[in-house]
């Protein structure tokens, strides 16, 4: 696909990221479609650096750096996305992010705190504060520890 873009003269960005999308939704399957995809938006963020969709583009490449098992240069692309377009609809998800991969992924609890502190007071009203909240007091503890889970109720008896 990313061939055929270049053969067929210089496509849009909104095509460009069209491909982009669609070759991201089969990555999670297969291998061949996750670097084609990488590929597509990792052009797409070098093209189109000012266009609407960069943000969404620059954390779909985060999303596929995580999925590739990179978790520093995933940290790496959602502080790039935080640093780029800190005003962007998914701002409030990279930083989250970052102290999500910090803490389950790299282990650096000091890091994670930081990161999900800043979804706290950079985000305050994001729902993602609201579970950055409540995770913070449990960093580090395993969720079976904290999270209470709601037992299925028992059925009423039928006559």
């Amino acid at each position: 696909m990313l061939m055929l873009l270049s053969s067929c003269g210089a496509p849009g960005p909104d095509q460009q990221y069209e491909a982009a999308s669609i070759a991201a939704q089969a990555a999670f399957t297969d291998t061949a479609a996750l670097t084609q995809a990488f590929d597509l938006f990792t052009a797409f963020v070098e093209r189109y650096p000012e266009h609407e969709r960069a943000a969404s583009a620059l954390k779909t490449l985060a999303m596929l750096t995580q999925q590739r098992g990179d978790m520093e240069g995933a940290v790496a692309r959602y502080q790039r996305l935080l640093a780029r377009y800190p005003d962007s609809e998914q701002a409030d998800e990279a930083q989250f992010m970052v102290g999500f991969i910090y803490e389950e992924y790299l282990g650096d609890l000091i890091r994670a705190r930081s990161a999900y502190e800043l979804v706290i007071e950079n985000f305050p009203d994001s729902e993602l504060a609201a579970n950055a909240r409540q995770l913070l007091p449990h960093l580090g503890r395993p969720p079976e520890e904290w999270v209470s889970f709601q037992e299925e109720a028992p059925s009423p008896p039928t006559d």
